[in-house]
């Protein structure tokens, strides 16, 4: 995604696996293949696999250590592919050829499975009657979509967004309480709702992006990063990444951005102007102006609640947060669906796999029932799909995270255009958002400068690569 994805764990930094080897012969979109068929393992039978993933001791912790007590005969060698990218990558994948694969992205799981480089899992799942019935169909449908209707990759857990809001604030105030598929529109229109004449600690806002390290980071982006997440929400795209064009000149962005721009200059939103560094977990919580009270309504991911749950036993002097959620704000005209909603890994067999047996015992054990009981319990990923372990948390119902369906829109032009485009890009546009805020320019003068602006900056990284 081109905005981030905040407090992911570091296998999730993975954009490995994109590279690759020859098509492999086991597997293809175009149907089963009875070599996909494997024996079981004998009793006594030794394995030895390898596992391509971003660093050892990570996979080792989340995953590794407990399939090994589960199969001590299998032999997992973890290939790191944190220090590699490029043709190093290429070169490590060729020498050491993993059987077990990891993807990040979506798009790049699809093109290996249409490629035919991975091995098509449909008929190991049904010959090891494997669960799937009880993973979050939101997960399997986009695993499917992206293999053709075939499943060629399994997803341990997703990555998702809920609005959380503070209920003392908004009874303080009496502003009625968020509820699900809200549209941006009246999600603006409570945080208006909120006074703006406090002045230091008790300024209160009425919205804030406001994980604490992104403030201090994109500031000078906000104001887009708000314009990007209205128009997203409504299936804009910022790139065409087959056309190599920005696409920002269009009457849906001149909503997103009249609106972004409206609610800046109210003063519900907050800025993002902190820069004080945080030299200690309590000063970083301090930051977070949602669990210290300050803001009324934020969009997060689910570790915006393992900030909450710190803050309570590590802020002495700061009242706890009486928290819930809703689900993301929607688009009226598909509000079942959000554009937020994604997978973390997706782990997938190598087709060129020696031993594919042994690397489905890998993949079938990290995404099994008895994985995710115990990930649960080290609450170390956002969301498990398997969503029977992840229904409530600190007494509140986290059914917003994933009631909404799935939805691609706004999504592919993030995962194909280089993150050097982004970088420069998203400043540019907040300074020209900025410049509506302030009244000296006028919305069509800020979209067409960041098309023509953006424009060149992706002509220059591109001609770069």
């Amino acid at each position: 995604m081109k905005l981030g994805r905040l407090g992911l764990t570091a296998g999730l930094v993975l954009s490995v696996m994109m590279a690759g080897c020859d098509s492999g012969s086991l597997a293809g979109t175009g149907g089963e293949k009875s070599s996909n068929m494997v024996k079981p393992l004998g009793k006594d039978e030794k394995a030895s696999i390898k596992v391509a993933y971003y660093d050892k001791n990570s996979f080792l912790q989340m995953y590794g250590n407990m399939f090994s007590v589960k199969y001590p005969n299998i032999d997992v060698q973890v290939v790191s592919m944190q220090d590699t990218s490029g043709p190093g990558f290429q070169k490590l994948i060729d020498d050491e050829q993993p059987d077990v694969l990891v993807f990040h992205s979506p798009e790049r799981f699809k093109e290996w499975a249409e490629q035919g480089r991975l091995y098509q899992l449909d008929p190991v799942i049904r010959q090891d009657k494997f669960d799937t019935e009880n993973i979050l169909p939101n997960v399997m449908d986009l695993l499917k979509s992206k293999g053709g209707g075939n499943i060629y990759g399994l997803a341990p857990s997703f990555y998702s967004q809920a609005l959380f809001y503070n209920k003392d604030l908004f009874e303080k105030f009496g502003v009625p309480l968020p509820h699900n598929k809200m549209s941006w529109e009246e999600v603006l229109q409570l945080a208006k709702r909120f006074p703006k004449d406090g002045h230091g600690n008790d300024r209160i806002y009425g919205f804030a992006r406001n994980s604490a390290d992104w403030i201090v980071s994109e500031n000078k982006a906000l104001g887009y990063y708000l314009m990007n997440s209205i128009g997203t929400t409504h299936g804009l795209e910022d790139m065409d990444p087959v056309k190599g064009t920005v696409t920002l000149q269009s009457e849906g962005w001149k909503h997103a951005l009249g609106l972004a721009a409206d609610a800046l200059k109210s003063g519900a939103v907050y800025t993002g102007k902190t820069s004080d560094p945080a030299d200690s977990n309590e000063a970083w919580l301090k930051r977070d102006l949602f669990v210290t009270g300050k803001v009324a309504m934020t969009l997060e991911s689910p570790y915006m609640i393992n900030n909450i749950v710190r803050a309570k036993e590590e802020l002495k002097d700061v009242n706890p947060v009486n928290w819930d959620i809703v689900t993301v704000p929607v688009d009226p005209k598909n509000p079942d669906a959000s554009s937020t909603i994604d997978v973390s890994e997706i782990f997938a067999i190598n087709a060129k796999s020696s031993n594919p047996r042994a690397a489905w015992e890998l993949v079938k054990y990290i995404n099994s029932d008895e994985m995710a009981k115990q990930l649960a319990k080290t609450e170390q990923f956002g969301f498990l799909s398997r969503t029977a372990y992840v229904k409530e948390r600190d007494g509140r119902d986290l059914e917003p995270f994933y009631m909404l369906k799935m939805s691609n829109r706004g999504l592919q032009a993030g995962e194909q255009v280089p993150s050097e485009f982004y970088a420069t890009f998203n400043e540019m546009a907040g300074n020209e958002v900025q410049l509506v805020v302030d009244g000296k320019k006028s919305i069509d003068e800020a979209l067409n400068t960041m098309q023509t602006k953006g424009q060149e900056i992706y002509n220059a990284v591109k001609q770069k690569q």
